[in-house]
């Protein structure tokens, strides 16, 4: 699982990038859009950092039981 949220962040990164580079040439400032785009940006951001602390949570039960070293039940 870790390796799938490793390709989402990466494929997200890509996409913000790209954003980016289009907004160069975008009249952004013109009927409030340069305030929705912070709202996204910022909301992305929040994401893109929740979702790179969040790898171990993501792994399956019975895998985070072995690393720990915590018996069956």
């Amino acid at each position: 699982m870790s390796q799938e949220l490793t390709t989402a962040l990466e494929c997200m990164d890509k996409s913000m990038r790209q954003l980016r580079l289009a907004m160069l040439d975008v009249p952004y400032r013109r009927e409030g859009f340069k305030s929705q785009h912070n709202v996204f940006v910022r909301s992305v951001a929040v994401l893109r950092t929740s979702l790179s602390y969040s790898p171990s949570q993501l792994e399956p039960l019975s895998a985070r039981r072995r690393r720990r070293g915590s018996p069956r039940k």
